[in-house]
């Protein structure tokens, strides 16, 4: 199996959204930078007139009403500017992927290798079926309202746009213009976060089979008794096995760090502008009335909460595996082997007291409690802006 059947096969949907957005490793550089400009077009003319909005009515309720759509619109450059500057290492963790792949395994290890790059799938398409969900909601709001004006037979139709913009002319003049720009914004959104995210997921998901994989080899190796008469070449082989396993071990640790190195600083400033948003459109939920706005709003506080758990998660489930191979280093026979063979698995178990962790920025651990810890903090500054 060549790595363009490995892509194809495994992460088919990413590979999609990743070559859409511009981020894709080996893509065509032509219709790389092609994407970029139309992108780039798009947001910064979507920006543009966010801020013109915000300028010319020079109200609070005006800016809060903005804030959240322009803070995932820098989101969509921070995400993609991180896998655009680290193409080069974001290709080694594929091509990393595939080589992992190929390497001659038991059927028990290619079990482990399957059941987490399956989890990866999963997580991807329900990212992705929830992103599209709410695009779908938010594309909708103009047409919904102005269908329901034509049902009821209003004087006068509301006019309400996708993302709230001001275009120097009246409203009714630039209607549909004004709906086509910035529901182009909204999908540009949906295929940089859904690239960019479901990489994540794949790449720590791997990560997360390599650390399995380590800990199945560390608890399955046979011991090497004391006794005297046993065989030395024996014992050599049962040495190589656990020197097999610590190169596990060592390659699942390298894998992991390189995911860190690649994506803390990303991270914490996601976390940030994450944590800015998600307080502001809580308190645009609450001091809203029922209507179809609100709806579209509900939505993009939903999408938030679902953003900042698939990156928390992430996380946990690394600190979840590491836990696991810790467990299984020690509940291995080392007690059964010789002297030297206890040793190496006293090097391991001494690895693991520092096990590798996702962070953002090096200051917060990405898992469940952050994620607690997160959501606590926005309710918090919700309450003090509301």
């Amino acid at each position: 199996m060549d790595f363009a059947t490995f892509e194809e096969r495994y992460f088919r949907v990413t590979k999609r959204f990743g070559q859409c957005a511009g981020i894709w490793p080996d893509q065509n550089k032509l219709v790389k930078c092609i994407a970029w400009i139309l992108i780039y077009i798009e947001m910064v003319s979507i920006i543009v007139v966010q801020i013109t909005r915000i300028v010319h009515f020079k109200n609070i309720n005006v800016f809060i009403d903005n804030l959240p759509l322009l803070s995932a619109d820098i989101l969509l450059f921070i995400k993609q500017g991180n896998y655009i500057l680290n193409a080069t290492e974001f290709k080694w963790l594929l091509k990393g992927m595939y080589q992992d792949w190929v390497v001659n395994r038991s059927d028990h290890e290619i079990a482990i290798m399957t059941k987490y790059v399956k989890r990866g799938a999963l997580l991807t398409m329900f990212y992705l079926a929830n992103a599209i969900v709410c695009t779908i909601l938010f594309l909708q709001v103009p047409w919904t309202v102005r269908l329901i004006a034509w049902l009821k037979s209003y004087n006068t139709t509301p006019i309400i746009h996708i993302v709230p913009s001001y275009y120097f002319v009246d409203e009714a003049d630039v209607f549909y213009f004004a709906q086509v720009h910035g529901s182009l914004s909204v999908i540009s959104v949906l295929i940089v976060f859904g690239a960019c995210d479901t990489i994540f997921t794949i790449i720590v998901q791997h990560a997360c089979g390599l650390l399995a994989v380590a800990g199945y080899r560390f608890k399955h190796i046979e011991p090497c008794s004391f006794n005297a008469a046993q065989n030395s070449e024996e014992q050599v082989k049962r040495n190589k096995r656990v020197h097999f396993s610590i190169q596990a071990h060592q390659r699942a640790i390298k894998y992991v760090q390189e995911i860190e190195n690649t994506h803390t600083t990303y991270l914490f400033i996601c976390m940030g502008i994450v944590v800015c948003c998600f307080s502001i459109t809580l308190v645009k939920v609450a001091t809203m009335d029922i209507s179809v706005d609100f709806y579209k709003i509900l939505s993009f506080l939903f999408v938030q909460l679902m953003h900042l758990f698939y990156l928390t998660i992430q996380g946990q489930f690394v600190e979840n595996v590491c836990d696991t191979l810790y467990r299984n280093i020690y509940e291995g026979l080392w007690y059964n082997t010789n002297a030297k063979t206890q040793l190496l698995y006293v090097l391991a178990l001494r690895r693991m007291l520092i096990p590798p962790r996702l962070t953002a920025g090096g200051f917060i651990n990405m898992n469940m409690q952050s994620f607690s810890e997160v959501i606590k903090a926005s309710v918090s500054y919700y309450t003090v802006l509301r």
